[in-house]
């Protein structure tokens, strides 16, 4: 009797541990599935965050027209405050961080079907720091989940800069 209860509970583990198993594999190929970004889109969205990098990065050139360009097809240009924000911590990366050398695009993330952030590394002769920027593509209700979204219809809705890299670079929106 000790024996088959044992080989009944060994029995049940293995059932619980494949079924657990095989739920975490499906998920992970949902979130793969839902996190693909076609390449127009994501060259649609590069290209203003792209500019936005070339500007700042040009000492001849002025932070505010950088942040307005990155801005000018979002409601966050009505945002005085933050683009206020983002212009002094510009400045203050020229003055403290050294002179820029690169940057680049270190994560691309989707999240459900409606949002995207995309995470890039901005290096500076004595410091790097980590920025992102969220896109949005809003659906109506008429609109069916499944309707790919042209590349003009996302819409970036959030950006940021992040000097703490060991939290920028273990940020979970990253983290599969």
């Amino acid at each position: 009797m000790k024996m088959r209860t044992t080989i009944l509970c060994v029995g049940v583990a293995l059932l619980v541990g494949g079924v657990l198993q095989r739920a975490r594999f499906d998920e992970t190929q949902a979130q793969t599935q839902t996190a693909q970004l076609t390449m127009p889109e994501i060259d649609s969205m590069r290209r203003p965050i792209d500019a936005f990098f070339e500007a700042i990065s040009d000492p001849n050139k002025d932070p505010v027209a950088a942040v307005n360009d990155l801005l000018a097809n979002s409601a966050l240009s009505a945002q005085e405050q933050t683009k206020t924000k983002i212009v002094e911590g510009v400045k203050q990366m020229n003055q403290h961080f050294g002179e820029y050398v690169s940057f680049e695009q270190i994560g691309a993330k989707k999240l459900g079907s409606d949002l995207v952030v995309f995470r890039y590394i901005y290096k500076r002769q004595n410091y790097p720091v980590v920025w992102y920027f969220t896109y949005y593509y809003p659906r109506g209700k008429s609109n069916e989940s499944s309707t790919t979204p042209s590349s003009e219809q996302w819409r970036l809705i959030g950006f940021r800069y992040d000097t703490n890299l060991d939290a920028a670079l273990l940020d979970a929106t990253f983290q599969n």
